[in-house]
């Protein structure tokens, strides 16, 4: 006999949970964007948005863009170009932290998407000479750097992490005002999911790595209204990248 599955209260309560933050969404944008609410109030007034599923749905309400999707997309298209610019940095302090990144990365598994996306990324604030370190973090001992307005951190096994990439960590805590607000089990979707709380919570980018940032909005997601000037380094890596 076959037994028969039953629907947890949580599934079964997933499309009624879609439908009243969809009807809510242009109550919530403009409480978001003109009342600057503490990151702590939304997670109680509007839980939903911690999840990842409506996170992204949220996401296509403003962008009319599936993140994970057109984010990947992008980045594989990209990520052999931008390694190919990494290896060419071998000068300056920068050159000695490329290197360390490029050898982290060659002990990886070539046919690995993930390790090929995870040094594309981690690559970026390198390149674009932006100190990244208040922003990605590992840790080996729980609650070690749970601290910070926008922090990933991932778990993992080794005291010392080449390069400071977590190629393959035990799970990745996204922080946003000092307190964990989502996981995930690989780098790169964690940061897909940083990058959507920041556009979906209305955050400002962190300042020392806001080239980063930007170059996933303007080179990978193309949202660029073409009102901001854009830094120079980051026009420069889009002029090579074309």
């Amino acid at each position: 006999m076959v037994k028969q599955y039953k629907r947890t209260s949580a599934e079964r309560d997933v499309p009624l949970i879609h439908q009243h933050i969809m009807c809510t969404f242009a109550l919530r944008r403009e409480e978001i964007i003109t009342t600057f609410p503490a990151v702590s109030e939304l997670k109680d007034r509007w839980p939903a948005l911690f999840y990842e599923t409506q996170l992204y749905c949220e996401f296509h309400r403003i962008t009319n863009q599936h993140l994970p999707h057109v984010f990947y997309a992008a980045l594989d298209e990209y990520a052999p170009q931008l390694i190919g610019l990494y290896q060419k940095k071998k000068t300056g302090l920068v050159g000695e932290k490329m290197e360390q990144l490029l050898l982290a990365y060659q002990q990886q598994d070539k046919n690995d998407i993930y390790a090929t996306r995870t040094a594309a990324l981690a690559g970026l604030p390198i390149y674009l000479k932006e100190d990244s370190s208040d922003i990605f973090k590992t840790c080996k001992d729980e609650m070690e750097f749970y601290e910070g307005a926008v922090v990933l951190v991932a778990d993992v096994d080794e005291e010392e992490v080449p390069a400071g990439v977590p190629f393959s960590p035990r799970q990745v805590f996204i922080v946003l005002e000092d307190q964990v607000v989502m996981t995930h089990h690989l780098w790169t979707d964690a940061l897909v999911c940083l990058f959507g709380l920041i556009y979906a919570l209305h955050l400002s980018y962190p300042e020392k790595c806001s080239g980063f940032f930007e170059f996933i909005q303007v080179v990978l997601l193309k949202l660029d209204d073409g009102r901001k000037q854009q830094k120079p380094k980051l026009q420069t890596l889009k002029n090579e990248l074309v």
